[in-house]
């Protein structure tokens, strides 16, 4: 009697939110490789990258990929008609470009699907562990590594930077400095380009405001990194500098 092995369960090795963060950035480069023909390298680098975050978010039970990941693989699978296949044409190259993209539409549904998962599987902010703490993806790649090499106050300018021109491309504003976040974010006696909820009642004007002055004032903090090593003088206090960057980053993502 021959006994059917299960292979090892290989449990998650992402947590939610830093899965989620990378599933959102992949899907930022969607349109980019919607816009490739099929068969280029880079449609398959950005696929195999995206089954590898899937397989950190989900593991594989019984060491097979979980089926949100299956979904995402074999989403919009076509039968291929090779040249010389018994005697018929290969399937025509128009026809496999549109199958391509019928792939990816369907790949970036089950995308969002997982989001929408581990939104539900993540665990309130206070259970976590502060040592698990993880900078906004885009943070941690402008500036993580002048961070852990001790040149702190450019980590922060840099984030400083990058979140000032984030409002900049999400609110297709032309500005500067006060003039882009009184825009962007302002609300009294205005309606804002980019808001944080419905605006409908006091409590939620408040909550508007008291973002508007958060990001307006990291304008001011860009400013003094620019000229001042004061406040930047140890690795704990420039952590905060770049995970308050990260918290805009993430605020920016809920802004409509």
């Amino acid at each position: 009697m021959t006994t059917r092995r299960v292979s090892a369960t290989v449990a998650p090795s992402l947590t939610p939110y830093r899965a989620i963060e990378l599933l959102r950035q992949q899907l930022g480069d969607f349109d980019r490789i919607y816009a490739l023909p099929h068969g280029d390298p880079e449609g398959q680098k950005w696929t195999n990258t995206t089954e590898a975050i899937l397989h950190g978010a989900f593991g594989q039970p019984d060491g097979k990929p979980h089926q949100m990941t299956s979904k995402f693989t074999y989403a919009g699978s076509f039968p291929i008609r090779r040249a010389g296949f018994s005697g018929r044409e290969g399937t025509p190259d128009r026809v496999l470009q549109l199958q391509h993209h019928q792939r990816l539409r369907q790949r970036k549904a089950v995308l969002e699907s997982c989001i929408e998962q581990l939104e539900m599987l993540a665990p309130p902010a206070a259970t976590i562990a502060p040592e698990r703490y993880q900078f906004h993806a885009a943070i941690a790649s402008v500036s993580g590594a002048l961070l852990r090499d001790g040149h702190y106050k450019q980590a922060a300018l840099e984030a400083y930077v990058h979140v000032i021109n984030e409002v900049k491309r999400r609110s297709g504003l032309n500005l500067e400095g006060d003039s882009l976040m009184n825009q962007a974010f302002g609300c009294d006696g205005r309606t804002p380009v980019l808001r944080f909820n419905s605006l409908s009642t006091d409590a939620e004007r408040d909550e508007q405001k008291g973002l508007f002055f958060l990001f307006k004032g990291i304008v001011g903090l860009r400013n003094a990194k620019a000229h001042s090593n004061q406040l930047l003088n140890d690795p704990a206090r420039a952590h905060e500098y770049l995970a308050l960057a990260s918290l805009l980053m993430r605020l920016l993502e809920l802004a409509s």
